[in-house]
C-alpha cells in the first residue's frame, strides 16, 4: 500500500512502482469509481480503431427510426424515452 498526498488542484502522483506494475505511462487513461470512502482506479485498456472490414459497418445507417440526427441528439432522445417510460408507470 502506498500513501500519496493530494495537491490543491486535486492532483496526485502515482508511485513509480505502481506505474511500472500496471504499465501506466504518459497519456494513459484511468477510470475512477467511488463507493463510500473507497476510490478505485483502473487502467483503461487500449482501444483499437475499427477496420474497414469490420462487420459493424454493415449495420451503419440500417436503423428504422427515421430520425436523421441521432448522433448529435442521442442523449436528448434517451432522456425523452426515459420520461415516457416513467410516465407510463
Amino acid at each position: 500500500m502506498s500513501i500519496v498526498k493530494v495537491t490543491e488542484k486535486g492532483q496526485l502522483t502515482l508511485p513509480i512502482a505502481l506505474r511500472r506494475k500496471l504499465k501506466i505511462t504518459k497519456d494513459d487513461y484511468l477510470s475512477l469509481e467511488a463507493e463510500g470512502d473507497v476510490v478505485t482506479l483502473r487502467k483503461v485498456g487500449e482501444r483499437k480503431l475499427l477496420g474497414s472490414k469490420d462487420p459493424i459497418w454493415d449495420l451503419v445507417g440500417k436503423g428504422s427510426s427515421g430520425t436523421k440526427d441521432v448522433s448529435t441528439n442521442h442523449d436528448r432522445y434517451l432522456a425523452q424515452g426515459e420520461r415516457r417510460r416513467w410516465l407510463k408507470r
